[in-house]
């Protein structure tokens, strides 16, 4: 990610180091204040930002104060230093939607990146979608790209968000990702049998449990056409006793029969 960063510098290094960062003076102290501005803006360590990170628009310093530190804020919340989350929500905060063009463009670029490195990785997602849902931003774009991988990571980010969903009373759930969760029907039945297949036996166990969590969740959204995605070879083939598509054909289906019914 280290081209998207370096353009998220260029893009806002129109906003210059402020000779002070204004604050409320019975929550910022002197040594806040030389911490934040006592070292170029490339070599502020997590620690020295930390306060501010979480200061930022309440307590200390206003929108372009927050721009002019958001490119070290953002590099280092992406290597893990920093408070991913939180930053995510500051940007809500700060309106950032509505900045100029150039600065969404190098922001959302950065996004997209994080985004597909967690569909993509090697270690398994950690709430990638609502820590991404913290920046206020649309995440249709972020869906679409995620529907029907089949990556161990994608699919243990779904099935994550199946369990998150389901455990969220249901007037706080989001509504696009509700609708959304309705087409992933099919892709979780073919997941299980695909990872069940290949081994994965924790994997399929959890998309065994989310797509029986998923009826409860999706109970009153009507069955959507699924994104299409190119057929897998044998696709046309007329489905076999006990497969996915013949055990599972509308809403009332219970998915993939769990790990107790497929032994013996």
């Amino acid at each position: 990610m280290r081209s998207e960063i370096e353009n998220v510098y260029r893009v806002f290094a129109r906003y210059p180091r402020p000779a002070r960062v204004e604050g409320c003076r019975h929550c910022v102290t002197e040594n806040d204040h030389r911490d934040l501005l006592g070292a170029p803006l490339r070599e502020l360590d997590a620690e020295r930002l930390r306060r501010f990170s979480h200061k930022a628009l309440n307590t200390w310093g206003d929108v372009d104060d927050l721009r002019h530190f958001l490119p070290r804020l953002l590099e280092l919340a992406l290597r893990g230093e920093g408070d991913l989350h939180g930053l995510f929500a500051k940007l809500h905060q700060g309106g950032w939607t509505g900045w100029p063009e150039d600065e969404r463009d190098a922001l959302r670029t950065c996004l997209s990146v994080w985004w597909e490195d967690g569909l993509t990785g090697t270690e398994r997602p950690d709430a990638p979608l609502d820590t991404l849902a913290e920046t206020g931003d649309d995440l249709a774009p972020y869906l679409d790209s995620w529907w029907g991988r089949d990556t161990p990571q994608a699919l243990w980010a779904l099935a994550d968000l199946v369990s998150e969903v389901a455990h969220t009373m249901p007037r706080a759930r989001d509504d696009r990702v509700v609708t959304w969760l309705a087409t992933t029907r099919g892709w979780l039945e073919n997941a299980f049998f695909e990872m069940s297949e290949a081994g994965q036996t924790e994997l399929a166990e959890a998309l065994s449990e989310s797509r029986q969590l998923l009826d409860l969740v999706t109970l009153d959204e009507p069955v959507p056409r699924e994104p299409e995605i190119s057929p897998e070879p044998g696709a046309d083939e007329p489905p076999g006793p006990g497969s996915a598509s013949s055990e599972a054909t509308g809403p009332e289906a219970t998915g993939p029969p769990g790990p107790a019914e497929t032994t013996g």
